[in-house]
């Protein structure tokens, strides 16, 4: 089946985007490798900024995906952070640009307000998105743990992958994992 041509866009842009950086991509880029025209761009999208938007939402919804499938085959919490980190692990081989897709794209475009709140967004659905996993095994845990927990875990995540992405040392990962499933035993506790 064929791509309409907006999902030709949105595919090229975000493939584009990974690959060099939003602000290193072009819209010529993007039409000629989606193989459009500018008008059937224009059409669809008012600016390269509202491709950007797009894509924040699909970088939350991915990772949404990601969690919620390794959340499916985890049989606690400190396994789900196990296999949540694996999954990252073996993901980041595939791509030059090691880093959390959200926290890689948010650093580029930081200095634009106009997509605050789109990122703020994005970063929500992650967090509510952690907080679901953690629900799942811990149904009892007071909502500020839960709160608290999820946030422990993404910026472990986030400050684990930006230290991976500058070192290369396979260790950060296993401290990051380490780190984050001890954050959970400890809220846990409390």
């Amino acid at each position: 089946m064929s791509l309409k041509p907006k999902e030709k866009i949105l595919e090229s842009s975000f493939a584009l985007f990974r690959e060099k950086g939003f602000q290193a991509t072009g819209i010529a880029e993007i039409l000629e490798r989606a193989g459009a025209y500018k008008k059937t761009l224009y059409d669809h999208f008012k600016s390269k900024d509202d491709i950007g938007f797009e894509y924040l939402n699909y970088l939350s919804e991915q990772q949404r995906i990601v969690m919620l499938k390794v959340l499916g085959k985890a049989n606690d919490l400190s396994d789900f952070i196990e296999k949540w980190v694996n999954f990252i692990v073996r993901n980041q081989r595939n791509t030059s640009r090691k880093d959390c897709p959200i926290a890689l794209f948010s650093g580029e475009i930081s200095h634009l307000n106009q997509f605050d709140t789109y990122r703020n967004r994005a970063v929500q659905h992650v967090l509510e998105t952690v907080e679901f996993c953690i629900l799942k095994f811990e149904p009892n845990l007071r909502s500020d743990l839960v709160k608290s927990l999820s946030y422990e875990l993404y910026m472990s995540y986030l400050g684990g992958l930006r230290l991976y992405a500058l070192t290369k040392d396979r260790k950060v990962i296993e401290r990051m994992k380490s780190q984050m499933i001890h954050s959970a035993q400890r809220l846990i506790k409390a």
